[in-house]
């Protein structure tokens, strides 16, 4: 497999972090992209390989922001030929009826607008050898009292990039991963179940199909359990319409 340099924007979250590490440890080189340098700087500290990691801080607000982004992450490392977007605000639990419809037009511009951004922005820049891969949720076929708003951001994410995969068959091939499991990572480690699949389990999951993303044909794929991680599997199954 060739050198790849992987932009993982949202990367000092949970996922994202697993994500750099696992980048980082096939010896590729990553762009660690996230709203602020202080916070890119602090959670990298110290690193293993940090002679191949960049920090870049940025953001998708706009496709104005997305395409600086971009510029910076291309100067940082001199190329990119992969993203990886894995951006997920926060969000309260809270009844549907009691969340004030402000506060659903916010979820919605943080956690698919984002994505939305990245995906129109980004894809057509990378090389059709490259990747772009956003990463979402399993709750988009669930319904959770107190976190439906939840359900509704990732169902219009999966949807989204389902769209773009019909619309747009050229240029880099284009996935999401549902991650359909509780995560384990550093800021759920303290309560996290044996089950859960890991911070690391899915950035090994994710540099699977960077390696080889035939084998992982989508455009949407789904992490269940941690013995799926790294392994080919496509429940929704070959490529839809």
């Amino acid at each position: 497999m060739a050198e790849r340099t992987v932009l993982v924007i949202g990367a000092t979250g949970d996922v994202g972090q697993g994500i750099v590490r696992a980048v980082l440890g096939r010896r590729w080189t990553a762009i660690a992209a996230g709203r602020s340098m202080d916070r890119l700087a602090e959670t990298f500290a110290g690193q293993p390989g940090s002679d191949r990691l960049h920090l870049c801080a940025g953001s998708l607000e706009s496709e104005e922001s997305t395409a600086a982004l971009w510029e910076a992450a291309s100067t940082a490392a001199g190329s990119v030929d992969t993203v990886v977007v894995s951006v997920n605000a926060p969000q309260r639990v809270v009844p549907l009826a009691e969340l004030p419809a402000p506060e659903l037009a916010d979820l919605l511009g943080a956690n698919l607008v984002t994505h939305f951004n990245a995906a129109k922005v980004l894809r057509p820049r990378l090389p059709a050898s490259g990747l772009y891969l956003g990463i979402g949720g399993g709750m988009a076929d669930l319904v959770i009292p107190g976190n439906v708003h939840a359900s509704i951001v990732q169902a219009g994410l999966r949807m989204m990039y389902r769209g773009f995969a019909r619309e747009q068959k050229d240029g880099a091939p284009l996935r999401e991963l549902m991650i359909v499991s509780m995560v384990n990572g550093q800021k759920k480690r303290a309560v996290a179940r044996p089950e859960w699949v890991t911070d690391d389990d899915i950035g090994a999951h994710v540099c699977a199909i960077i390696a080889a993303p035939d084998l992982f044909p989508g455009p949407i794929l789904q992490l269940r359990s941690r013995d799926q991680a790294g392994q080919p599997d496509n429940p929704e199954g070959t490529p839809q319409p």
